[in-house]
């Protein structure tokens, strides 16, 4: 019975300490080494961190260890043996220009006097406008020294590469896309936007060849007064209007370059300069990005025509069609109608001048893939052109006949001389006006040989440039060069400023039409002129740029 007692008593002391340890609060209480070892909640996230730190290093370091994409070759130029070779691949074809005897004279250099000047005149398109083809004409067919006819100022993509513009308060009007206007020559026109707008004009020649007769086409919105000219002598000329909101053109005006253009009023429009001297060579670069065939018929007819037919020009090269060939379909019969009325109206104000018709490259567009296809409408232009050719008698060159003959348009794009869709690069156009001038002299070898007595005829009153000086009063541009020269040019010595060169033009403006801002590069191209012609790889120019830039390979003249 003691026993049993003792032990119930033994039982009864044990049992707060068992009630204890199986309380739910017992078990919410770690222990002196779970305290140690578990980590509280912003432990877990201190230690978070790390690990995905870690993780993310691991993953970029699983990146890096992947091959990079293998990148395309750049485009190698040929060396300059193989573009001669390929620009013999060309054919200048001559379908019966009466005129050309009268070039050929001139080409060969037949005539040795100073008042002798060769003058050519390119109208076109986007193939035109970058000035790369009329840049290699005036290198290989004639000393120039001066410029002929020049736009007001240059839309974006555009350019001449012996002009410098600084304008302020101006905009472009653009005959191929701004509407219904009344336009002069070529289609552009500037606008000052405000009183005190303002242009200079700068001439890359030698500083002895600064001095230049000048006319301006202008049109103000009232007579008190258009523009005031200053030139770098000193001397200050008023421009006023006869007639307000009518297209006018100055008498001829003795400036010497740099000249500064300044507006009297807003809304005072300039359509161009006739930049010209006694005897002088030039060739005038009248393209415009975009156009078609039919452009002449929004330019005014009696402005346009006085004003080409001034010029006195020995050839005119049109390069029309890529535009006309962007729709899916064209009615050839009217294209040819349109294209003949401005090839008979260009015969009638310059009798003397050769007509060439260049046919365009192959117009591919771009497909929503990527690729590209040629336009439906492409073969029907380039036979309505060379038929159109035939028709009119003129000369004929295919440039797309250079591209099959010397390897196609692939090896082209290739050889760093083409761009995908219808443009060349500007080696290629280089390499279009290399082929034209060499095939071009060859003719011009041959008729010298056999003249005919037409030619003869024609060369026996020496042609004279078209200036007046610079107190003339007549408004229409002379018949022919014998009304005109009859005062000798200003001799002021030129000041000692430093010739810049063209600055590159804003890519702003884009457009769904031809142009040449596809020539735009994605890489930068080099300062210095390469001279080593072997092979090598070589980044595009930039298409709107100094001429350093653009022609990397061709000698410059330093002036």
């Amino acid at each position: 019975m003691r026993k049993f007692l003792l032990f119930c008593l033994l039982c009864v002391c044990a049992s707060p300490s068992i009630a204890l340890a199986s309380s739910p609060s017992s078990k919410n209480t770690p222990s002196s080494s779970q305290a140690a070892t578990k980590p509280t909640p912003n432990a877990k996230a201190t230690q978070s961190k790390p690990q995905a730190k870690a993780s993310t290093t691991q993953s970029k370091s699983t990146k890096s260890h992947k091959k990079p994409k293998a990148k395309k070759p750049a485009p190698k130029l040929p060396a300059q043996s193989v573009l001669d070779s390929m620009a013999k691949k060309g054919e200048l074809i001559d379908f019966g220009e009466d005129n050309f005897s009268h070039l050929a004279s001139k080409l060969t250099q037949a005539h040795k006097a100073k008042d002798q000047g060769l003058r050519i005149a390119v109208l076109g398109d986007s193939h035109i406008a970058g000035d790369y083809i009329p840049r290699v004409l005036r290198e290989r067919l004639m000393e120039v020294d001066s410029i002929g006819f020049v736009y007001p100022i240059f839309p974006p993509f555009h350019q001449n590469l012996l002009t410098h513009y600084q304008h302020k308060g101006f905009e472009p009007i653009n005959s191929r896309k701004d509407g219904a206007r009344s336009y002069p020559l070529g289609g552009i026109i500037a606008r000052a936007k405000q009183e005190g707008a303002s242009i200079k004009l700068s001439l890359n020649f030698p500083k002895d060849n600064q001095d230049f007769s000048v006319r301006f086409v202008f049109k103000a919105p009232s007579t008190l007064g258009a523009f005031v000219v200053k030139d770098s002598s000193g001397k200050s000329k008023r421009l006023g209007a006869k007639s307000a909101d009518q297209w006018e053109i100055s008498p001829p005006i003795a400036l010497h370059f740099p000249i500064h253009i300044e507006s009297l009023l807003p809304n005072a429009l300039l359509g161009g300069y006739i930049i010209t001297q006694k005897g002088d060579s030039y060739v005038v670069n009248l393209g415009i990005n975009g156009a078609r065939s039919d452009l002449y018929q929004k330019w005014e007819q009696g402005l346009w025509q006085e004003e080409l037919g001034g010029l006195d020009c020995d050839l005119i090269i049109i390069s029309y069609g890529s535009n006309d060939a962007i729709s899916p379909t064209i009615n050839t019969k009217l294209y040819k109608q349109n294209f003949a009325t401005f090839i008979r109206t260009l015969r009638k104000l310059q009798p003397k001048a050769s007509i060439l018709l260049l046919g365009a490259p192959q117009v591919r567009l771009k497909q929503k893939s990527g690729s590209y296809v040629q336009s439906k409408s492409y073969e029907s232009v380039r036979n309505a052109t060379k038929d159109l050719a035939k028709d009119e008698k003129s000369l004929y060159f295919d440039m797309q006949e250079l591209i099959d003959e010397s390897g196609g348009k692939q090896k082209w794009i290739a050889q760093a001389l083409s761009k995908q869709d219808v443009h060349l690069t500007p080696y290629g156009y280089k390499l279009v006006a290399e082929s034209l001038a060499l095939h071009l002299k060859e003719l011009a070898q041959k008729h010298a040989k056999k003249p005919s007595k037409k030619a003869k005829s024609q060369e026996s009153k020496p042609l004279e440039s078209t200036n007046a000086p610079e107190e003339a009063t007549q408004t229409q541009a002379p018949k022919n060069a014998q009304e005109s020269q009859n005062t000798k040019e200003p001799t002021a010595t030129p000041p000692q400023e430093s010739q810049q060169l063209p600055p590159s033009q804003d890519p702003a403006q884009k457009s769904n039409a031809l142009d040449s801002s596809a020539l735009d590069p994605s890489s930068p191209s080099s300062t210095a002129p390469h001279t080593e012609p072997a092979t090598h790889s070589l980044p595009l120019p930039a298409e709107s740029s100094a001429p350093q830039e653009i022609w990397q390979d061709l000698e410059l003249k330093d002036f």
